[in-house]
């Protein structure tokens, strides 16, 4: 089974797990790659819509684990149970308000895993303040280009109740403290990415009349501060 390179960097980090549950598992790629290596002994696949479940109850029979992935039609996390006992999950390839709104709503699901990957595809650093306000420690992140795009894994556990929740600054919600303090070369190429894109925004901006205008030159140049802040922290 070959996976993107998104899904690749996704699966490098799953730890041995008895019970792995997929949430919008779309083909069921992950699910049966980490079956099919020897890192999870049974997998919940599962996935709000019909036609991609389908499509992944093909591929696990046609790699011969029906005795091994479980599939499952779910909107989020609906059709697990506390009797499955999922000690690993993973949420991957939807927007980060989404994702929330399916943490929130499988709250006592989520808290009680030992582990949980997901990675935005938006709202990054929404998800980062939500996760740590509702119960959860930020263990480690990863970052990653696929075609051309980039991609963040944050790895979660169940933080401990009585731990303060850690105030992350502006620039640590947007590119990750995780991602920051282990100078992570991915995420060096996407800083230097973001700042010739912001840059190009500032000088088309610069010099403008409008409210509108004015108002977005001073949320670009306060970007591209952040920025080459932070890209100046890596080069240490």
């Amino acid at each position: 089974m070959t996976l993107s390179k998104r899904l690749q960097a996704v699966a490098d980090q799953i730890p041995p797990s008895a019970t792995y549950a997929d949430i919008g598992c779309d083909h069921g790629y992950l699910p049966i790659a980490l079956v099919l290596s020897g890192t999870v002994e049974h997998a919940i696949a599962m996935d709000l819509r019909t036609g991609p479940l389908e499509r992944a109850r093909e591929h696990v029979a046609e790699n011969g684990l029906e005795d091994k992935i479980e599939l499952r039609l779910s909107d989020g996390a609906d059709a697990l149970k506390p009797e499955d006992h999922v000690d690993t999950i993973t949420v991957t390839g939807m927007g980060g308000r989404l994702l929330l709104r399916i943490m929130e709503r499988g709250a006592g699901i989520f808290l009680s895993a030992r582990d949980i990957f997901v990675s935005p595809q938006s709202d990054i650093p929404l998800v980062r303040r939500k996760v740590l306000e509702t119960g959860y420690e930020i263990v480690d992140e990863t970052m990653v280009e696929d075609a051309g795009k980039y991609y963040v894994i944050l790895h979660l556990q169940p933080a401990d109740p009585v731990a303060p929740v850690p105030d992350l600054s502006k620039a640590e919600l947007h590119y990750g403290a995780c991602l920051r303090y282990k100078k992570d070369p991915v995420l060096y190429e996407y800083l230097l990415a973001e700042q010739k894109q912001t840059m190009k925004i500032c000088e088309t901006l610069e010099g403008s009349t409008t409210k509108a205008a004015q108002a977005a030159y001073k949320r670009a140049k306060e970007k591209l501060n952040m920025i080459e802040n932070a890209l100046q922290e890596q080069k240490i």
